[in-house]
C-alpha cells in the first residue's frame, strides 16, 4: 500500500478549560511524589508521566445506582465517548479519541493487573435485533475503589495489541484498617423518556380516505389500514377493526396524544450492596457482595435485568514477600427485548416497530386484553401490522452468563531498590441465550386469512459460548540514585497470554407444536454453527526513567509482541515510546509540561491467514439446500483468498500537553494534544466474482487522529458552611481516511433503504452517502412532470457524517453543611445518524413533518421542470391529494430518504442527586458511623435539534464499534428514572 509520512502535530485549540473536584469529583489529581504501579507492574513516579490521563474515584459511579459501571460517566471523562446503554442490561459504548479501525476500536478493560474479556452474543444489524449486553456488564461498580483511563499510545505502549485503542485501569477496593461494614441500598423508579413525537390532527386511513370509503374508489377502506393518513379528527363515533359475528367496535375519532408512552409501564430497580473490610499491619481483605434486579419499562418482565456478584481483594506480607489476590464472580440474567425490523418466516416481528404502525387515534392499552376476540391474530384491525402485546410475549430473548476474573500477585523486595512481581490471571465466563418466536396461524376465513396476512412459522435458537483468558508476566523493578541529582528507575519483564474458546449454536423454524420452545419441536433441518477459536501471543518488555532534580524526566518504553493470528514470518513486531516531562512550578502552584511520542501495534483476529473449510449450504431449486442432505454431507473452501503477507496494524502519535494547579489546588487544568496515525489497517475488501473469490482480508488503509482534550477542576467558592465544585470537560476529534489502497476509494459498511454507511478516503471516518434530489446550478430542485416529486441524482452523493464536532461536559457539586446537590449535563455536538424510527414514522402517517400544508397539494418550494434541453421552467405540477402519503414513502419518492439521516447533537441532564449526610451526634449510640440518604435522577432532559423529534440520538441497533455509528433501525426507546439510596458505615 502507499505509506505515508508523519506530519508536523496539527490541531484546533480551542478555548476551554475543565475542571475536577476535590472530594466527589469526577477526576482526581494524584499526589506527585507518589509511586504508582503502572502497566505489567512497573513502578513509576506519578510526577514523572508523560502523558494524560483521568482518574475517575470510585464513588463517583455509586452516587446514583447503575447497573453498568460506565454509564454515569458520559461526559465526565475528557477524550472518552461513553454512550450509556438505553435498556437495562444492555451494552455501554466507550470509545478513546475516536475511531482508527473498521473494528475493534474498543479500549481494554484491566482489574488489578489482569485483562478483562469484552464479549458479547447480541445480535446487531436491522433485521431482528436484539442486544443482552457484553462482558464488561459482570463488572460490579460497587467493587471498584477507583478508575484510570489511558487515552494516549505513550500511557498504553506496554500493554501490547490489546492496548492500542486505549486502557481502562480499574482497582477493586481494599481493606481498611479497622473492621468496618458498607451497606448500600437503593430503589428507583424509571418511564419511558423520548418516544416519537407524531401528529395528532389526522387519523386512521390512507391517501386521505374516510371510513366511509371502500375499494375501488381511489384507495382501501380506512378502517383495516395501519396508518394516519385518513382525514381531519372531528370527534365523531365511529366504528373500527373487524365485524366479528355481526358486531363492530365504535370509538371517538379524536387523537391520542399519549396513546405510545401509555404502553410502557413503569420500570423499577433494587440494589443492595455489602462491603466487609478489615486489616492490620500484615494483612488486609475487603468483600463486596452485591445484588442488582431491574424491570424495564415495558410490559411484562421481558426486559428485566439481574445480577448477583461477589468480590474480594486480600494481601498478605511476610517480610519481603507480598500476596495479593483478586478473585470476582458474577452471575447475569438479562431479558432482551428485539429491535429492528424483524421476520415472518422465524420469530416474528419486534415490539417497537409494531407499535409505530399503529394509527394515532387507536389505543393501544385496549389491545392488551388478550381474551377480546378483536385483539387476536386473526381478527386484529390490519393485516399491515401485529398486535404489539402479542408480540412482546411471543419473540423472547433470554441470556444468562457466569463469570469468574481474578489473579494472584506476588512481589519480593530483594532489596530496598530491587523487586521482582509475577502475576498469574484468568478470565472464565460462560453464557448461554435462548431465542424462540411462537407460531402465528390464522382462523381459516377469518379477516386475516382472507387477507393473506403473514403469519409467523415459529422458531427456537439456542447458543452456548464459552470464553476464557489467561495472562501470566514477571516484573524486575530497580532504582538507583547517582549523586543528590539523578535518579534512574528501570523495569523489565516477560509475558504470556492466551484466549479461547468456543460457540455451538443450532436453530430450527417451522415448528411443529405452539407453546413447546425447544429445538425437537421441528421436522426442519437444523442450522448447526460451530467456532472453535485459540489465540496465543507472547511477550518481552522492557522501561527506563531517568530524573534529574526531582523535576526533568525522561521515559522510554519498548515492548516486543509475538503473535498467533499472523503469518510467521511477520508474526513479530515491536513498538517503542519516548516521553519527557518538565515540572516547572512546584511549591504554592504547580505546572507540569509533558510530551511523548509512542507506537503501539495490533493483530488480527484467529484464522485470518489461512483458508477454512466450511459446510456446503446452496440454493436449491426450490429453496435453500442445508447439508446434511440424504445422508449426505458436503463442505467447500470458503472464498476468501488467501492472504501471508499480513503484517500488524501500527500507530503512531505524538502527544504534547501540561497540568496545572494554582490557589492551593482550587484551579486545575489539564490540556492534551494529540496526532495519531494509524497504518497498514487490518481490513476485508469485496473482491469481483470474476475474479472467483469472495473477498480477501489485507493491510489496506490509514487513518489520521489528532484531536484536543481539556480538563477544568475549579472551587468558585469555599467557606465554612458551604462550598462549590465544578469540573468541566472538553473533547474534540478530527478523523480522516488517509488512504485505501488499490484501486478502491471506499468500502460500504452498512446499507438501509438507499443509505450508506462508508469509509471513503479523504473524507471523515464514516460518512452517509445516497440518492439526493436533484438541482440545477442555481440550486432549484428538479422535479418529475408527471408527480411532482423529486428527481434524484443518478450517482450517490455525500450527505453527512457521524463524527461529533465535539463534546462537552459539565457537573456542578454544591454543599451546604450536610447538605449536597450536584448535577451533570453533557453537550454532544454535531453528527449525524440515519433514523429508521423517522422513516417508518413518516411512511404511516405519523411523523409531524407529514401534516405540511394541511395534507392540502402543494407545490414544492424552489422547484423547476427540465426541458431537456439545457433549461429549466417553473414547476407547476402539485403533489396531488392522493400522492401526498406517497410523496413520504421513499420507495416511490427516494429524494426524501436523505431526511432521514439527522442531526445527532444533543444536550442531556444526565443525572442529578441530592444528598443528606446525617450528623455524628444524631448516630451516637446505635452504632453507626456514617449515614447517607440520597435522592436521585438519571436521563432527566434532553434537547435535541428540530429534524429530530423521534429518537434518543445515542441509540443504535448496530452494536457498539463503527458500525454503530449508521444509527439505529426502530431502537426501543430510552428511560428516566427517579430514585432514592441509603448508604450506611459500620
Amino acid at each position: 500500500m502507499k505509506k505515508l509520512t508523519a506530519s508536523v502535530l496539527a490541531v484546533v485549540l480551542t478555548a476551554s478549560f475543565t475542571m475536577v473536584k476535590a472530594q466527589q469529583d469526577t477526576t482526581k489529581i494524584e499526589n506527585i511524589e507518589e509511586v504508582v504501579i503502572t502497566a505489567l507492574g512497573v513502578k513509576r513516579q506519578e510526577k514523572a508521566s508523560s502523558y494524560g490521563k483521568t482518574m475517575v474515584d470510585g464513588d463517583q459511579l455509586r452516587e446514583v445506582t447503575n447497573a453498568n459501571a460506565f454509564e454515569s460517566l458520559s461526559g465526565k471523562v475528557a477524550g472518552v465517548d461513553i454512550s450509556a446503554p438505553l435498556q437495562p442490561g444492555a451494552t455501554a459504548k466507550i470509545i478513546t479519541r475516536g475511531f482508527k479501525s473498521l473494528s475493534n476500536n474498543q479500549p481494554l478493560y484491566v482489574i488489578d493487573g489482569t485483562p478483562m474479556l469484552n464479549v458479547s452474543s447480541s445480535k446487531t444489524g436491522f433485521d431482528s435485533t436484539y442486544d443482552t449486553g457484553s462482558s464488561i456488564n459482570d463488572l460490579d461498580p460497587n467493587i471498584i475503589e477507583s478508575m484510570n483511563f489511558l487515552k494516549g499510545a505513550a500511557a498504553t505502549a506496554l500493554y501490547g495489541k490489546d492496548g492500542a485503542n486505549g486502557v481502562i485501569l480499574i482497582t477493586t477496593k481494599r481493606g481498611k484498617r479497622k473492621l468496618s461494614v458498607d451497606y448500600i441500598s437503593s430503589i428507583d423508579f424509571s418511564e419511558v423518556a423520548r418516544v416519537p413525537h407524531i401528529q395528532y390532527r389526522f387519523g386512521q386511513g390512507w391517501n386521505g380516505l374516510s371510513y366511509s370509503t371502500v375499494v375501488g374508489e381511489g384507495g382501501t377502506a380506512a378502517s383495516n389500514e395501519n396508518g394516519s393518513w385518513g382525514p381531519l379528527f372531528n370527534g365523531s363515533i365511529r366504528p373500527w377493526g373487524r365485524i366479528v359475528n355481526n358486531s363492530q367496535l365504535i370509538k371517538p375519532y379524536v387523537g391520542l396524544e399519549d396513546a405510545v408512552r401509555e404502553f410502557f409501564d413503569i420500570g423499577t430497580t433494587f440494589s443492595n450492596t455489602v462491603t466487609l473490610s478489615g486489616g492490620g499491619e500484615n494483612a488486609d481483605a475487603a468483600l463486596t457482595i452485591s445484588d442488582i434486579s431491574s424491570d424495564g419499562v415495558f410490559p411484562t418482565e421481558n426486559d428485566k435485568f439481574m445480577r448477583r456478584a461477589l468480590g474480594f481483594n486480600g494481601g498478605l506480607s511476610f517480610n519481603k514477600l507480598k500476596i495479593r489476590i483478586s478473585s470476582n464472580y458474577s452471575h447475569r440474567k438479562t431479558n432482551a427485548i428485539p429491535t429492528g425490523q424483524g421476520d415472518d418466516a422465524s420469530f416474528g416481528k419486534s415490539v417497537f416497530q409494531e407499535l409505530l404502525q399503529m394509527p394515532n387515534d387507536i389505543s393501544l392499552v385496549d389491545m392488551q386484553d388478550m381474551g377480546s376476540i378483536y385483539n387476536t391474530p386473526s381478527y386484529f384491525f390490519t393485516p399491515y401490522a401485529t398486535n404489539p402485546y402479542s408480540v412482546i410475549n411471543n419473540n423472547i430473548v433470554r441470556a444468562k452468563s457466569d463469570r469468574f476474573y481474578g489473579n494472584t500477585n506476588f512481589n519480593y523486595d530483594f532489596t530496598d531498590n530491587f523487586s521482582a512481581t509475577l502475576q498469574l490471571g484468568a478470565d472464565i465466563q460462560n453464557e448461554t441465550v435462548k431465542r424462540w418466536g411462537a407460531i402465528v396461524e390464522y382462523v381459516p376465513d377469518s379477516p386475516q386469512d382472507l387477507a393473506s396476512a403473514n403469519g409467523v412459522v415459529g422458531a427456537v435458537r439456542e447458543s452456548k459460548r464459552t470464553d476464557r483468558l489467561y495472562d501470566a508476566y514477571l516484573t524486575l523493578n530497580h532504582n538507583a540514585e547517582f549523586g543528590e541529582s539523578w535518579g534512574l528507575r528501570t523495569a523489565a519483564g516477560a509475558g504470556f497470554t492466551e484466549k479461547n474458546g468456543n460457540i455451538l449454536s443450532a436453530q430450527v423454524t417451522d415448528l411443529d407444536l405452539p407453546n413447546f420452545y425447544e429445538l425437537s419441536n421441528s421436522a426442519s433441518t437444523p442450522i448447526l454453527d460451530q467456532d472453535d477459536y485459540l489465540q496465543r501471543y507472547y511477550y518481552v518488555f522492557g522501561s527506563a526513567e531517568l530524573g534529574y532534580m526531582e523535576r526533568f524526566f525522561l521515559t522510554l518504553t519498548g515492548r516486543n509482541d509475538w503473535t498467533s493470528t499472523l503469518p510467521l514470518k511477520s508474526n513479530s513486531y515491536f513498538y517503542p515510546s519516548v516521553g519527557v516531562s518538565a515540572i516547572i512550578l512546584n511549591d504554592a502552584n504547580f505546572l507540569k509540561l509533558r510530551g511523548s511520542w509512542a507506537q503501539a501495534g495490533k493483530d488480527t483476529s484467529p484464522y485470518q491467514v489461512y483458508s477454512s473449510a466450511l459446510q456446503t449450504n446452496n440454493d436449491g431449486f426450490f429453496g435453500s439446500l442445508l447439508y446434511p442432505f440424504g445422508g449426505v454431507n458436503s463442505f467447500e473452501i470458503d472464498g476468501r483468498v488467501t492472504n501471508e503477507n499480513l503484517v500488524n496494524e501500527l500507530t503512531s502519535e505524538v502527544e504534547v500537553g501540561a497540568e496545572a494547579r494554582f490557589l492551593k489546588n482550587r484551579i486545575g487544568i489539564d490540556v492534551s494534544l494529540y496526532n495519531r496515525l494509524t497504518d497498514d489497517i487490518l481490513l476485508t475488501k469485496i473482491l469481483p466474482r470474476s475474479t472467483g473469490y469472495s473477498a480477501i482480508l489485507g493491510n489496506f488503509a490509514s487513518v489520521r487522529n489528532k484531536g484536543v482534550e481539556l480538563l477544568l477542576n475549579l472551587k468558585p467558592i469555599k467557606a465554612s458552611d458551604f462550598e462549590w465544585d465544578m469540573n468541566y470537560t472538553f473533547t474534540k476529534n478530527i478523523s480522516k481516511v488517509e488512504d485505501i489502497a488499490g484501486d478502491d476509494t471506499e468500502i460500504s459498511l452498512v446499507s438501509n433503504y438507499g443509505i450508506t454507511y462508508k469509509f471513503v478516503e479523504g473524507e471523515t471516518v464514516g460518512t452517509f452517502y445516497g440518492f439526493i434530489p436533484k438541482t440545477n446550478a442555481a440550486g432549484q430542485y428538479i422535479v418529475n412532470s408527471a408527480t411532482g416529486y423529486y428527481e434524484t441524482t443518478e450517482e450517490e452523493q455525500k450527505i453527512g457524517a457521524s463524527e461529533r464536532d465535539f463534546i462537552m461536559g459539565l457537573k456542578n457539586t454544591f454543599t451546604y453543611k450536610n447538605v449536597s446537590l450536584s448535577f451533570g449535563v453533557d453537550w454532544k455536538q454535531g453528527g449525524e445518524m440515519y433514523s429508521y424510527t423517522k422513516r417508518l414514522s413518516h411512511f404511516v402517517g405519523n411523523g409531524i413533518e407529514t401534516i405540511y400544508n394541511d395534507r392540502n397539494p402543494f407545490i414544492i418550494p424552489n422547484s423547476v421542470i427540465d426541458n431537456g434541453d439545457g433549461t429549466y421552467s417553473e414547476n407547476t405540477t402539485p403533489v396531488s391529494f392522493e400522492n401526498i402519503a406517497n410523496f413520504y414513502n421513499t420507495t416511490q419518492n427516494p429524494g426524501l430518504e436523505r431526511t432521514h439521516v439527522i442531526d445527532k447533537t444533543f444536550v442531556r441532564l444526565r443525572d442529578v442527586s441530592l444528598a443528606f449526610r446525617f450528623p455524628k451526634e444524631w448516630l451516637g449510640g446505635v452504632g453507626i458511623r456514617n449515614a447517607t440518604f440520597s435522592l436521585y435522577g438519571k436521563n432527566l432532559f434532553l434537547w435535541t435539534p428540530s429534524d429530530n423529534p423521534y429518537v434518543d440520538p445515542e441509540a443504535t441497533t448496530y452494536g457498539n464499534d463503527l458500525t454503530s455509528e449508521m444509527g439505529e433501525f426502530s431502537a426501543n426507546p430510552t428511560q428516566r428514572t427517579y430514585g432514592a439510596m441509603f448508604k450506611f458505615n459500620f
